[in-house]
């Protein structure tokens, strides 16, 4: 049997569920979603907190589907036809199913609501039965377009102070008004963009939130409608984006959530708060305490000059403290990309650490930045130049006299088949060879931006969704092989925060200034979307010329609202 009748086949089989050719609900704890089909598209029909709450959608809110694509380079207005709803009651997912005749394409629109608190997730599936090459234009995760909410409303947002949350975090309102037209681009790269998801309040009775589950470029478009008080909300990938898809090849549109809530915008992010850490985020190892107390080590031992000698002091101290992970950070490799321990300094290589941070009780962590390259010669080495090198892996070329930093250096982009491969070895080895129960990134693993012709992406716009992805299967093999691991999320500092990172990390980075104010900005900012739990907030004892940044209680408590990771400067002198 062929593919296409073998799919053909599935689209009449209701798999482990049943089929209605009416309408479907899906519910969770505290949001209630019915859907239909009309015309060939999916359709919101209710959308609420519970069957006696206020219904968002006083009237279908049709979703649109994607509305052309490209073959042989020739533009082609599609035509979806509906085929088949199944509803699996188990998993709680319905899955609709169209069909394009020309090119000859599969699109399924999935929703899923899960037990227990939080919101009801929409993604799309687009397969390629064609035999050939088809170019896919934009589609959007999820489009509510027809929102009425019961009373003058508030839309709220934050942004995710990458870098210095005191510059580039905040949180922000504004009233929906007929004039409302506001896009909340997300960015990987900029620490000062929004974080993915905006929440819709109506006084402190009720609300409505939305959020993406992806760290590639995208947005949240709200604008306001045709009638008084209405509202349009699309969240997804950017307009202009397009990408290929191969004979057989299934492209996923990531997934985004609306949840619905009653009462103050607080109890929508509890909410919000029960979903991340009970279906988002992955487990932690049995028995491992959460959050953990992770001593980071860095500055307080020499930076980069530090020595077998000055790394064990430092995990005494890290024991006598009382703190449960010790981690060397951007100090004990020879060069940046050579991830081994510098054979100069330690040249009995981690194995002393180790045996004495797991002898003590302790978890032993490592900071790694290992999609940056640069000059070293080791042929294990990842280089931009020389004879190991292999410069079509990464983001852009460089100048003959282009150097590396003390801890940065050329990217990857994980939009490379090779460049893939390289870091899911390389990760996996760090984790084996050197014992490690935690590993922290750091200094961008998803790119934006990528001027190579060979990676998986092809038109510019979407170099950040294949990176994303290489960057989700690296982490998730990553799991797969260690299942007992820790992963920490740094990115120069909080630049990547979202609802897509979470699931393949355990903590997230809240900003990448480890200073007390920095540090309740963040934390106040970032809580309205993502549990405190899984935010790691770090400090310096004295390393700015700010007040309440001296070893005590008032700076200590600032990450402690948090997951804190200590960054001692000068023990000696406490």
């Amino acid at each position: 049997m062929s593919l296409a009748g073998w799919i053909l086949t599935v689209w009449l089989l209701p798999v482990g569920g049943s089929a209605s050719p009416s309408e479907w609900e899906l519910a969770t704890e505290d949001t209630r979603i019915i859907v239909t089909v009309a015309d060939n598209r999916p359709v919101v029909g209710c959308l609420d907190a519970g069957k006696d709450a206020a219904n968002w959608s006083r009237s279908a809110m049709a979703v649109p589907l994607m509305a052309k694509v490209w073959t042989d380079s020739h533009e082609v207005a599609t035509a979806w036809a509906f085929q088949q709803g199944v509803m699996d009651p188990a998993s709680g997912r319905l899955t609709l199913v169209f069909a394009n005749e020309e090119p000859r394409l599969l699109l399924r629109s999935i929703w899923r609501a899960r037990p227990g608190r939080g919101p009801v997730e929409h993604w799309i599936e687009v397969e390629n039965l064609y035999g050939r090459r088809v170019t896919l234009s934009h589609q959007d995760s999820l489009s509510l377009r027809g929102l009425r909410p019961h009373g003058p409303a508030e839309l709220w947002w934050i942004q995710r102070g990458g870098g210095n949350a005191s510059t580039q975090g905040g949180t922000f309102h504004q009233p929906l008004n007929g004039q409302l037209d506001l896009v909340l681009a997300s960015n990987c790269e900029d620490g000062a963009s929004p974080v993915p998801w905006l929440a819709v309040q109506v006084g402190d009775t009720s609300g409505l939130y939305v959020g993406w589950e992806f760290s590639g470029l995208g947005r949240i478009h709200a604008r306001a409608g045709k009638e008084p008080g209405e509202l349009h909300l699309d969240v997804g990938q950017n307009p202009d984006f397009k990408t290929d898809l191969e004979p057989g090849e299934r492209f996923l549109v990531p997934p985004a959530f609306v949840g619905c809530y009653a009462g103050d915008l607080d109890e929508g992010s509890y909410s919000l708060h029960r979903f991340v850490l009970e279906k988002l985020r992955p487990a932690l190892p049995s028995g491992c305490p959460d959050p953990i107390l992770a001593y980071n080590l860095y500055l307080d031992a020499g930076g980069n000059l530090a020595r077998e000698a000055d790394v064990l002091a430092s995990a005494e101290t890290c024991r006598d403290l009382g703190f449960e992970a010790f981690m060397p950070d951007a100090m004990w490799f020879p060069h940046v990309g050579d991830w081994r321990w510098d054979p100069q300094r330690f040249p009995r290589g981690i194995g002393p650490i180790e045996r004495y941070v797991h002898g003590q009780g302790m978890k032993m962590a490592l900071w790694c930045a290992w999609t940056n390259g640069g000059l070293s010669a080791d042929p294990g080495a990842l280089s931009v130049r020389g004879p190991a090198a292999h410069p079509e892996w990464f983001q852009a070329d460089y100048a003959p006299d282009w150097k590396p930093g003390p801890f940065w250096g050329g990217r990857l982009c994980l939009g490379c088949a090779g460049a893939m491969q390289w870091a899911t070895e390389t990760t996996q080895r760090l984790a084996a060879n050197y014992r490690l129960d935690y590993l922290k990134h750091d200094i961008g693993p998803i790119v934006t931006q990528c001027n190579k012709t060979t990676h998986r992406h092809r038109y510019g716009v979407d170099a950040s969704y294949w990176a994303t992805m290489g960057y989700y299967e690296v982490q998730e093999k990553l799991r797969q092989a260690c299942p007992a691991i820790i992963l920490e999320n740094c990115s120069g500092g909080g630049h990547i925060k979202d609802f897509g990172v979470i699931q393949r990390t355990h903590y997230t980075v809240t900003t990448d200034t480890l200073s007390n104010l920095p540090n309740r900005q963040s934390l106040y900012d970032s809580t309205f979307a993502l549990p405190p739990l899984i935010l790691q907030a770090y400090t310096y004892d004295n390393y700015y010329p700010v007040q309440g940044d001296h070893p005590g209680t008032f700076l200590w408590r600032s990450a402690m609202m948090g997951a804190w990771q200590i960054d001692p400067t000068d023990t000696p002198q406490w």
